[in-house]
């Protein structure tokens, strides 16, 4: 039987400044224990405590809030990359209803995970895709279709900026997590931003009073229409970054 002390949730939503009921601490309850009875049989997570789950998952994927308020970024439509689990789609949707989402994961069992998810939410406005993201890419019905580009421990951030930006409308954004962003990868990150002319607006830094560790968001915007010769296919972004 599990402990449900809100308090750091309910903590966690008043610092972002959400309005939040019963419902919407019910649906973070379920999400918990539907995650570990869904993990005994598919080992899916680590996380097994709600306190950790609610800091560790719940608040770090709500944190992205915090730019989009600052920065007033359109998230009518939004893609997730690499969902696993939901995070960070799924927490963003239980409380910013109105967006349009897609999560994507090319792992199956995740993506039938999600779905379940979704359904025993109730999440209507959630769609799961089964796929890899370069594929999307350079999908008509995908590319340049996204107001908002998602990704939290998927891949490294030069990789993430060629998958994500032809996804993106011009204008567009990425909010990649990232707790430690190295000088190399910073580097690189940079050579890919100017590649495709795009712009890094800010490496948000997370307060410690919404999550009690080193925590920021790489803001990203798009500027230029990119080349459909990318993303590379047959995993390339991934395997090997242009830079």
């Amino acid at each position: 039987m599990f402990d449900f002390n809100i308090e750091k949730l309910s903590k966690g939503l008043e610092f972002l400044a959400i309005d939040y009921d019963h419902n919407m601490i019910h649906k973070f309850i379920s999400y918990f224990e539907f995650l570990n009875k869904e993990n005994n049989k598919y080992n899916l997570t680590n996380i097994t405590d709600f306190d950790d789950f609610i800091s560790l998952h719940v608040l770090d994927s709500l944190s992205l809030i915090l730019p989009i308020q600052k920065y007033n970024i359109n998230h009518q439509n939004i893609l997730d990359i690499g969902s696993g689990n939901g995070f960070p789609g799924i927490p963003f949707q239980i409380c910013i209803s109105h967006s349009n989402m897609i999560l994507v994961d090319s792992v199956k069992k995740k993506a039938d995970f999600m779905q379940k998810l979704i359904k025993l939410l109730n999440l209507n406005e959630i769609e799961i895709v089964n796929d890899r993201i370069e594929d999307l890419g350079k999908d008509k019905y995908f590319r340049k279709t996204q107001n908002l580009i998602l990704a939290r421990a998927v891949a490294k951030i030069s990789t993430l900026i060629e998958v994500s930006l032809p996804l993106l409308e011009i204008g567009g954004y990425c909010i990649f997590h990232k707790s430690n962003l190295s000088q190399s990868e910073f580097e690189s990150m940079n050579k890919t931003l100017r590649y495709f002319d795009a712009q890094l607006i800010e490496i948000y830094k997370v307060s410690n009073e919404l999550i009690a560790r080193n925590h920021n968001l790489i803001i990203i915007k798009k500027n230029s229409e990119i080349d459909f010769e990318y993303p590379r296919n047959n995993n390339k972004p991934f395997r090997k970054p242009l830079f």
